[in-house]
């Protein structure tokens, strides 16, 4: 590994290129001779390529690739094979420093801040971090955000890092628009787009207003023109804290509409009950914080009266959204963590009060019995394994005896 030059600050990318065409050449062994021509595609577009193979990006329609290269071979993506490989290499950066965020097939972003005294110095940092998949190519980047930590992976060596120094814009200067497909394969036609009106590099789109590429881009031309000015305020978000989630959304243009945000907050909840981590669970607090323009970031915490699944916790949050005056002004995101997963829900009533029930309960059963002649098929809703994935593993029912 290179070293840095000087002490590791901020985010690390470290970044595995041709991550998916990586894992194919292992398990085909007879692409070893024919690295250049192959093609990895999902729904008739393209994910990865061979290295050799140029003017192919992410997101370009296979029709469009093979018309350039007509004797490459088509292979169809192996996620589960991808996924498999790189979690491996996930577990073993969260072994090294615990706040990893997957970035996606063949990248992912360390919080590298303090771990020089950890290792001792930056040199063995980067060290530490490259030894996690030696038999693949890994590249390191260092940056003060995500993504400049990761262009800097990009003309990294192998197994070697690179840290931006200086101004943002210009190190982004000189690269293609095309890179923006890296970290975004959703901006094809935009990338296409820009390329028709003559701008081919990041330095190019810099030059442009943003007025001018919101008016004829829209929203997607804001975040190219802050890509390509160095900005990238997105949150590290660690996947390897199960005792919490987290879930990021940004704003076009700052807003103070409670509409909108009310929206927005709907979309977070919804996004993180989802996650395989609150899968059957509940949530005991949340905190919900956001970037006001101008202005010092704003944030409030909110610990349930009782462990919250999604509608509750969300009617929760906007309730307390509904005390805060005034609102600290135009806001420019939401970051919404949920925390003290549990798998316990409910509500707790007083001991008194399940006394009485139990003898009611007890009352009436006895009645039905004498009026029947047996047992009466009545049971009871018991919580066996509340955290379990299955439903059907949660509860059980046991006969109610009187």
């Amino acid at each position: 590994m290179a070293l840095l030059g000087d002490s590791i600050r901020s985010i690390a990318c470290i970044l595995l290129p041709h991550f998916m065409w990586q894992v194919e050449t292992r398990r085909r062994e007879g692409l070893q001779t024919k690295k250049e021509n192959l093609l990895i595609v999902q729904e008739r577009a393209v994910l990865d390529w061979s290295p050799g193979l140029e003017g192919v990006s992410r997101g370009m329609p296979v029709d469009q690739a093979l018309s350039r290269h007509p004797t490459a071979l088509v292979a169809d993506a192996d996620i589960a094979a991808c996924r498999s490989a790189f979690s491996e290499i996930l577990d073993g950066l969260d072994a090294r420093i615990p706040e990893v965020e997957d970035g996606g097939l063949g990248a992912a972003y360390v919080n590298i801040a303090g771990a020089e005294r950890l290792y001792g110095n930056d040199a063995r940092v980067v060290t530490a971090l490259g030894s996690v998949a030696p038999i693949f190519d890994l590249r390191v980047g260092v940056g003060p955000n995500k993504w400049l930590a990761f262009v800097a992976a990009s003309i990294s060596k192998p197994h070697s890092a690179r840290k931006v120094v200086g101004e943002p814009g210009r190190f982004l200067s000189a690269f293609p628009v095309s890179l923006l497909l890296d970290r975004q394969p959703g901006l094809y036609w935009l990338v296409q787009r820009l390329q028709t009106f003559g701008l081919d590099t990041l330095g190019d789109v810099a030059a442009i207003s943003v007025s001018a590429m919101q008016g004829q881009f829209g929203p997607d031309g804001i975040l190219v023109w802050e890509l390509a000015n160095g900005k990238d305020d997105s949150p590290l978000i660690p996947i390897s804290n199960p005792s919490e989630v987290s879930e990021y959304l940004s704003f076009p243009a700052a807003t103070v509409s409670m509409p909108v945000i009310l929206a927005a907050l709907d979309n977070l909840v919804a996004r993180a009950y989802r996650r395989p981590e609150l899968a059957g669970m509940c949530a005991k607090d949340a905190t919900l914080g956001a970037r006001v323009f101008q202005r010092t970031p704003w944030s409030v915490h909110l610990a349930f009266k009782e462990p919250a699944r999604k509608d509750r916790a969300f009617l929760a949050i906007k309730a307390k959204l509904d005390t805060v005056s005034p609102w600290p002004g135009p806001i420019e995101d939401l970051r919404l963590t949920f925390g003290g997963l549990t798998g316990e829900s409910g509500r707790q009533e007083s001991l008194w009060a399940d006394l009485r029930r139990e003898a009611g309960l007890t009352e009436a059963m006895g009645q039905m019995q004498a009026w029947l002649g047996h047992t009466p098929p009545v049971y009871r809703v018991v919580e066996v394994e509340p955290w379990s994935r299955v439903p059907e593993r949660r509860h059980a029912l046991l006969p109610f005896s009187p």
